[in-house]
Order: C-alpha cells, then sequence, then structure tokens
C-alpha cells in the first residue's frame, strides 16, 4: 500500500479515503464517490449558509443536512459580541440527536462521508464521535492520525453524550 502524508509530512499506511467512517471538506464532497453501496453523507454548513450543489447525490443512500457554527468557546478569546451570540448557533444535543437518529434509520450503510466547509473542524469531531457511538476503535484511531483534522471539543464532548462546560 502506498503511504499517505497529512499536514505535518507524518506518513500514514492507509488512505484516509478509504475508511469507513471519513472527514472531508466541502470542496471534495461535492464530487465524492463513495467507497462503498449504501454509503451515508452528513453535510456540516454554518447557519444561514447553503450548501454547494452536490454533482451526484444519488450516490448515497442517506443525506444529512446539518447547520450549526464552528465555535469553540475555549479558544474564543474575546467572546461573542451580541450580534454573534443572536445569530451563531452552537453544536447541541438535538444535532447529536438528529445524526444519531439519521445513522439509526440507515443501519445497513456503507461508507459515512461528513463534510464540513474545510473539513477540519466540525467534520472531524462528527466522524470521530461516530466511531466512538459504533466502537469503531480501529477507525477512530486511524482518525486521530490524520493531523489535519482538529476536531471541535464542544461537537466531540455532546457527540459522546457528556455536557459541554469551557473553561
Amino acid at each position: 500500500m502506498a503511504n499517505y502524508v497529512n499536514k505535518e509530512k507524518r506518513q500514514i499506511d492507509f488512505d484516509p479515503l478509504q475508511l469507513p467512517i471519513i472527514a472531508i471538506p466541502e470542496v471534495m464532497a461535492v464530487s465524492f464517490t463513495p467507497k462503498s453501496e449504501n454509503a451515508l453523507l452528513i453535510r456540516i454548513t454554518d447557519v444561514g449558509l447553503a450548501f454547494k450543489t452536490l454533482k451526484n447525490p444519488e450516490l448515497f443512500e442517506g443525506i444529512l443536512e446539518v447547520r450549526f457554527n464552528d465555535i469553540n468557546e475555549e479558544d474564543d478569546y474575546w467572546g461573542l459580541s451580541q450580534k454573534e451570540e443572536h445569530e451563531m448557533k452552537l453544536f447541541n444535543e438535538r444535532h447529536a440527536a438528529a445524526i444519531y437518529s439519521f445513522l439509526d434509520h440507515h443501519a445497513n450503510h456503507g461508507q459515512i462521508v461528513v463534510h464540513c466547509n474545510a473539513g477540519v473542524s466540525r467534520s472531524s469531531a462528527v466522524a470521530m464521535g461516530i466511531a466512538e457511538y459504533y466502537n469503531d476503535t480501529p477507525t477512530l484511531l486511524k482518525l486521530k492520525e490524520i493531523k489535519r483534522y482538529l476536531p471541535n471539543p464542544r461537537v466531540l464532548t455532546v457527540m459522546r453524550g457528556e455536557k459541554f462546560t469551557s473553561a
């Protein structure tokens, strides 16, 4: 198998696009061909933004669209303005429940593809949360090896069914 190089120039011995659960940027997702039949697509974007049009939506058994902003209070040094607090929607238990309900509804799914705008924070946290939900430790460990991923702590915590508290 070929070696794949991530952002840190660290070699990994697997093709990340072949994983059963993956996180990718929207620009890739719009034309992505899943690696299995019965694939699922979870699309994430900011509140108030539209998703880019998929070139081949028929390649997916199910598509879920979820809208929440990519906010991590731990790194928000200045705090949110009143306008931001009013307009922004943080990932919460209802989002996680919608994702798990979607997965349960498509129990015989193949590859799960998760995308957000950049494929770095929100989608990687959702992908890791899904791997934990299925107790898929091998996939979770491989997702953690991909240094491009910087999972949003709020999203990952809520996906685990825990209450998120900022420091």
